[in-house]
């Protein structure tokens, strides 16, 4: 009966011409633009009467339809129609959407429903309601399906739009499992440093509040020499989670969680990505593994990936918060803004804007649009790359009217920028103005106190690169995007455009959000004219499909030729097979890869002449999944043939020192030009020295400053704004990155070699490289406060401030808790970070 109704409700033309007006008008206030398209009341009833049916149907789009009709009518019409609010509650009430309801302040506090209504409603929310650590909470219908899968035990794929809420559930189940003690330990992978600090301050919360103070949680790589804890939640990049393996074969988990999964798509990173999925499948086959996507089209593809029989889907098309497209065209010969709505039959006039000026450049347009329409509340504006992104901050903040000089907020947070990065970043002037830029090499405190004054209304328009797509979680009401790409050249996926679109908007606190396209028609492509669903194949499978001979080719070639990025994913391809090789798995993976038969007799041949030109244990190779085997071995071959023909000056000249001896960079200098010839094959030139240099001081714990001065200093002919930047760059791409991950494997190779050579006594007194690279500290105080959670700058304030330079993380904590931080630091954000950090510790 209600589906007869509701399709003749959808089959009549006039219901989607009140509806599109109805959509349009709202905007239309939204944007304080001339009201042309009116809606009667009797219209807005009878859409509003239309949507309680919908509401009920299986279908998203008629669903997203009742929302949208709902969540335009709030705004339109609750006051002159007071009854409007009950019926609006039902609405959201038969679409299980509860956390929207307080969305509307007249539709959550409705109270006088029919008493059939009323019971309805309430039987409704009782089958979305759940406990989360005594507190009823009532979750979306999406949400609730998730709970009861998660809290079957059962491996789960989900597939859900951005702003559904998935990671919200992810974390109530961990909390569920830790407070009733069935959970010793959990891997949670992110794609990135930032949303390893959301997530990681998201469990400490409820952590503490929960007394959980024997549960740790672990985000930095644990070297060999540290134990594992007994229970703990492990938030990690796949990289940082490969060099724990590497140092903790023994690791294995109770529940792994992928956030992020299409992530398996992306390259030497996905192939990485799946291997240590794998591995810790193969440590623990009865562990619950979860990944979690935004619109995986086949969530069943982690099954065939990861060999999981019993993977359960949990999917929703259902939106929890509506995105409105709205173009603007700013080529108007008139000088002005044309507004269009993207509706569901076609484009809408929406008005006009005197601009009085033309617009030529990207910069101009995003300025310039996002001035208009974005000032009234909180706003991202797309750049697409870091300098892009402090350009337009610069002139948004020159066409700001809001002076927040004198902010003490603010004020704090200018004077944390000038310390951490540099007295000239131009981020400090923009936040003056109420304006903030975002993007992945910022210093990690930075960043969140940029995130945190966005969140609370203190920064008007945060200009944001790519980071936005990795999952990073702060949505606005307006997302302003013009010919957007990765980088300076490719343009954003659908999935991609779609995953940034969804941040557009915040459940719980608004029903929609508005996503403006600019110069839509002009863009390199058009992505939201095609379906927001994502289709997501394996690195490891995509590289066999399209790329086998190239493979092969890299396994029969005995001296590889220089690493391209194009090389590097070959490579990882090919260590991978060569480690499935010798573990006996080599079949099992071309399955699940789809590898024909003929395929897999040249593979197999080829990856028999690699291994027998290999001579180092899996052991080794295994700390390097993503460094070619061949390449390891050549350095292996190098480094013995120059410890057996040069004596103990070479040996002492191939062994890295610790950062602070007086041979640290004389030594790295050699360290890196090695990985450069060996293992990227890289032609003779002096980068390995500046980097080496670079290194060198951000291993010692010098301040960014610092080393931003001394490359202004040997660059003096470069603008500050791009020595800044570059600086960054060398640190969180290279340092953090590339050389972290020649460093692992230097080291290992290294260190096989010296026993092999007869200088086992040498291989404890290699440096912990890696790790020093990665937290950008190698005395022990500073590195027991980096992995208590504090952030690098706040963590050498207080080794400064500390006489013992050699604590270990425990003793590193008890002075902590007995300082007067106040005096120690004088400002509050870095008070607010130690806090976080004692409270990560479970030591507030």
């Amino acid at each position: 009966m209600i589906e007869e109704l509701a399709d003749r409700i959808w089959g009549h033309p006039e219901f989607h011409a009140r509806r599109s007006d109805l959509g349009g008008a709202w905007l239309q206030r939204e944007l304080n633009l001339p009201a042309t398209l009116s809606v009667s009341e009797a219209d807005l009833v009878r859409c509003v009467q239309a949507a309680t049916v919908l509401a009920c149907c299986e279908v998203p789009e008629r669903q997203g339809a009742a929302f949208g009709i709902a969540a335009s009518a709030a705004d339109l019409g609750l006051t002159d129609l007071p009854g409007l609010a009950g019926v609006l509650r039902v609405v959201l009430t038969r679409l299980g959407n509860f956390p929207a309801l307080a969305s509307a302040s007249g539709v959550d506090a409705f109270r006088r429903l029919p008493t059939l209504a009323a019971v309805a409603e309430e039987e409704r929310r009782d089958g979305n309601r759940v406990d989360l650590a005594g507190v009823q909470v009532e979750l979306t219908d999406f949400q609730r399906d998730l709970w009861r899968e998660l809290t079957s035990g059962s491996n789960v794929s989900i597939s859900a739009p951005t702003s559904a809420g998935k990671s919200f559930v992810l974390q109530a189940y961990l909390r569920g499992l830790a407070r009733t003690g069935k959970l010793s330990a959990a891997c949670y992978l992110v794609p990135s440093r930032a949303l390893i600090a959301q997530v990681t301050d998201a469990i400490a919360k409820w952590r503490l509040g929960d007394g959980l103070r024997d549960f740790q949680i672990v985000n930095v790589p644990l070297a060999a020499e540290t134990p594992l804890p007994e229970r703990a939640i492990y938030v990690m990049t796949q990289e940082r989670l490969q060099a724990t393996l590497g140092a903790h074969p023994e690791f294995a988990a109770d529940v792994i969680i992928a956030d992020e999964a299409q992530g398996l798509a992306d390259g030497v990173r996905g192939v990485l990505l799946q291997d240590v999925i794998d591995r810790l499948i193969v440590k623990r086959p009865k562990a619950q593994v979860v990944f979690a996507g935004p619109n995986i089209r086949d969530p069943g593809v982690f099954a065939t990936v990861f060999g999981l029989d019993d993977l359960r889907h949990v999917r929703t098309r259902s939106p929890a918060v509506l995105q409105n497209l709205i173009v603007v065209n700013t080529r108007s010969p008139l000088r002005k803004l044309v507004v269009e709505r993207v509706a569901p039959d076609g484009r809408q006039a929406l008005g006009e804007v005197e601009v009085g000026r033309s617009l030529p450049s990207v910069k101009e347009r995003l300025i310039r649009v996002a001035e208009r329409f974005g000032r009234s509340k909180p706003s991202i504006v797309y750049a697409n790359r870091p300098s892009d992104a402090e350009l337009v901050a610069l002139g948004l903040a020159e066409v700001s009217p809001d002076d927040a000089s004198e902010d003490p907020r603010i004020s704090e947070l200018v004077e944390l920028v000038k310390l951490s990065v540099h007295e000239r970043y131009d981020l400090a002037k923009c936040l003056t103005q109420r304006v903030g830029f975002h993007y992945g090499r910022i210093p990690a405190l930075v960043r969140r106190g940029v995130e945190a004054a966005f969140a609370d209304g203190d920064i008007k328009f945060l200009v944001t690169t790519s980071t936005l797509i990795q999952g990073v979680n702060f949505p606005a009401a307006n997302l302003f995007v013009c010919n957007p790409k990765r980088g300076q050249t490719a343009p954003l996926a659908p999935s991609e455009f779609w995953n940034l679109a969804g941040r557009a908007g915040r459940l719980g606190r608004e029903f929609q959000g508005n996503v403006f396209l600019i110069d839509y028609d002009e863009w390199d492509s058009r992505p939201a004219d095609q379906g927001n669903e994502i289709d997501v194949q394996s690195a490891l499978a995509n590289t066999l499909s399209g790329n086998m001979s190239a493979v092969v080719d890299c396994a029969l070639e005995a001296n590889p030729q220089r690493e391209t990025d194009a090389a590097v994913d070959i490579e990882a391809a090919l260590s991978r097979l060569l480690n499935d090789l010798g573990s006996g798995r080599l079949g099992t993976t071309l399955d699940r890869c789809g590898v024909a038969q003929s395929d897999r007799e040249r593979i197999l041949a080829a990856l028999e002449v690699a291994r027998g030109r290999i001579a180092l244990p899996a052991a080794v190779l295994g700390k390097s999944p993503t460094v070619s085997p061949v390449r390891q071995q050549r350095l292996a071959d190098y480094l013995e043939a120059e410890l057996k023909g040069g004596g103990r000056r070479r040996l002492e000249e191939l062994l890295p020192r610790h950062p602070r001896d007086p041979l640290a960079y004389r030594n790295l200098c050699e360290v890196f030009r090695v990985c450069h010839e060996q293992l990227m094959s890289l032609p003779p030139s002096r980068i390995h020295l500046r980097m080496a240099a670079i290194a060198v001081k951000w291993m010692c714990g010098e301040p960014l400053p610092a080393i931003i001065d001394e490359n202004v200093r040997r660059s003096p002919d470069q603008p500050i704004a791009s020595v800044i930047r570059n600086t960054l760059k060398d640190i969180e791409e290279d340092i953090r990155f590339r050389y972290f991950r020649l460093a692992i494997c230097y080291l290992a190779v290294l260190g096989h070699v010296l026993a092999a050579t007869g200088n086992e006594k040498y291989v404890r007194t290699l440096p912990a490289l890696p790790s020093y690279l990665e937290v950008g500290a190698s005395d022990p105080t500073m590195v027991s406060f980096v992995g208590l959670g504090l952030s690098r700058v706040v963590a050498r304030v207080l080794t400064e401030r500390a006489a013992d330079k050699d604590m270990d993380e425990a003793r590193a904590l008890a002075w902590l808790q007995s300082q007067d931080l106040d005096a120690v630091l004088g400002s509050g954000l870095m008070r607010a970070d130690v806090d976080r950090a004692l409270t990560n510790a479970g030591a507030a």
